[in-house]
């Protein structure tokens, strides 16, 4: 699995010194009483994180246990394929739950709504659906949330473990999962208002099921506001305000909801809905950077997490939900996680106290990762790689101007590198030049200064060599400086494409000549980097994944890519 620990020799030590470090912790009081962790494939590491709670199945967990064996006894009988499925799951949870129990974990299960097994949909599909439509829900008919209900009474019933459920409406993978068939609550387009029809459904779902978890089987009801855009229910107060003030009913209901304003991007405000409507709420917050490689390379989160920190405990937040892996889709698939592993000791010691010093954590874990006499020199690398990771990863002119929903347009995300081709509101690097044109220099200038830190972020680490090979051996040393190359090898592609094609764009609207020489020049430092970095890193032990010219997750998505882009301007610009 590419979630895989760190290992070696040393590792009895280091787990020893990350109990060492929580111990002074353990006498006080956490101001975060809940503390859910979610993404190991081990259960031992939300322990060792300090976590009490373990979100399981954050997608359709919940929805993928039930039979509808009470509503639809005909839709799934013993030998269909898919209730196999679901009884192989069962078993599997059972295994999680034991587990869980015995680390002294309590257990959430999640669910995205609404979702519905196919086989129960089809058998039912006359007395749930829309008369206008057979193919959506309709929830204005009783016959649906009778087997709506049902579902979490049968589930509940069965797992008597289980102490939270959380649900999510923002997003809706059903057509991911073999058998399933969902609705997405959510309007059609990213308008600043929701309709009343859309605040009456949303109201419903959550008073639906908060009165089967709460009221009939005394769990508490997580409901996850998240959804898309700058104008919806996670972002919008005017939304967040409608939808929770006709919540009548609040007992057992706590809302989750990420720190920033939309998603994990840079150049996000805190999220306007934190201490919001008197309601019981838990913060999301991101180890593994969808947007920012995943732990492909140092990107050290310490200092923001510990100003949200600060700020969701003045505002009233009763817990937080932290990613340790997850989020996005693809890679880079990762060969080790310490980079990773990194954030998840940070963010889990700030939950327990906001005011720790992210340099001090950071010089806690480095001590036990590469050893005491290295520890401060590699820290003070670390201390440089957020202005890294941001400097090559936005372009500052642009997201000054597009603060919240999408700041870069997604050039960057997982392990894809987009061009000119839009895809939605993803890709369109021209839309990126024209919000820049004005600080062309700036921008530019910027995409240097992140090659710059990424070869004195590598320098930095290998004036530690010798100490960190002395305590922690070679391998550990070589990996963590392959992934050093890899991110100055990274930056250097993206400067020369970005510096390359704003002053072919520059050209194109001037017909400058020095602007037609310089993205000549920068074009061609592109291909040569762009060539080095795919023949050489994969060379290198212990580095993730590359990155890919695409559009999408989809192989065939390249036209129109970062490589398709470049191409195009270097021969035109010939």
């Amino acid at each position: 699995m590419f979630q895989q620990r760190s290992r070696g020799v040393h590792q009895a030590i280091r787990l020893w010194l990350f109990w060492l470090a929580l111990l002074p912790l353990a006498a006080a009081e956490s101001p975060f009483p809940l503390r859910m962790s979610s993404g190991e494939t081990d259960l031992a590491g939300y322990r060792e994180a300090g976590a009490n709670v373990v979100a399981l199945g954050t997608g359709a967990g919940l929805t993928q246990l039930a039979t509808y064996a009470e509503v639809a006894p005909a839709a799934l009988p013993a030998n269909h394929p898919l209730r196999i499925e679901i009884e192989r799951r069962r078993e599997e949870f059972r295994a999680q739950i034991r587990e869980a129990a015995r680390l002294g974990l309590a257990v959430c299960i999640g669910t995205d709504e609404i979702q519905i097994p196919t086989p129960v949909f089809d058998a039912l599909r006359s007395s749930i659906t829309r008369t206008d439509d057979p193919h959506r829900v309709d929830l204005e008919k009783e016959e649906f949330w009778k087997i709506y209900r049902a579902k979490y009474r049968e589930v509940l019933r069965a797992f008597p473990e289980i102490a939270y459920v959380q649900v999510r409406t923002g997003e809706n993978y059903s057509h991911l999962l073999n058998g399933y068939t969902g609705l997405l609550i959510a309007e059609k387009d990213f308008s600043p208002t929701r309709s009343d029809a859309y605040v009456r459904n949303m109201q419903r779902l959550i008073n639906e099921t908060r009165r089967i978890v709460v009221d009939e089987f005394h769990r508490k009801l997580i409901w996850r506001t998240w959804d898309l855009g700058n104008f919806g229910f996670h972002a919008n107060p005017a939304v967040y305000d409608r939808v929770f003030g006709g919540i009548r009913n609040r007992e057992g209901l706590i809302v989750s909801i990420k720190y920033t304003h939309t998603d994990f991007w840079r150049y996000n405000d805190f999220n306007p809905n934190i201490g919001r409507g008197g309601l019981d709420q838990i913060v999301e917050f991101q180890c593994a950077r969808e947007y920012e490689g995943k732990g492909a390379f140092p990107d050290y989160v310490g200092e923001e997490h510990a100003a949200a920190m600060r700020y969701i405990r003045e505002r009233g937040a009763k817990g937080v939900s932290v990613w340790h892996f997850g989020g996005g889709w693809g890679g880079p698939h990762l060969k080790n996680d310490r980079w990773v592993r990194l954030n998840i000791y940070a963010t889990s010691r700030l939950a327990q106290d906001p005011e720790l010093s992210p340099r001090r954590l950071a010089e806690e874990w480095a001590a036990t990762e590469f050893g005491v006499k290295a520890a401060r020199r590699v820290v003070d690398m670390i201390m440089l790689s957020d202005d890294c990771v941001l400097a090559f990863n936005y372009i500052a002119p642009y997201a000054r101007r597009h603060e919240g929903w999408l700041p870069n347009r997604n050039i960057l995300r997982d392990d894809i590198i987009r061009g000119e081709k839009q895809l939605g509101g993803e890709g369109g690097l021209r839309l990126l030049y024209e919000g820049s044109k004005d600080a062309l220099d700036e921008a530019c200038a910027e995409k240097r200064r992140a090659v710059e830190l990424a070869a004195r972020m590598l320098s930095m680490f290998e004036a530690a060599r010798d100490d960190i090979v002395a305590e922690r051996g070679n391998q550990t040393y070589t990996e963590a400086r392959n992934s050093l190359v890899y991110l100055h090898s990274l930056a250097t592609v993206v400067s020369h494409y970005i510096q390359g094609m704003f002053r072919y764009y520059q050209w194109k609207d001037t017909g400058a000549e020095t602007a037609r020489r310089a993205a000549r020049e920068q074009l061609d430092l592109w291909r040569k980097a762009w060539s080095s970095y795919r023949a050489d890193i994969p060379r290198l032990e212990g580095t993730a994944s590359l990155y890919r010219s695409q559009n999408s997750q989809r192989p065939d998505s390249t036209e129109g890519a970062m490589e398709w882009t470049c191409e195009a301007a270097r021969l035109d610009a010939r």
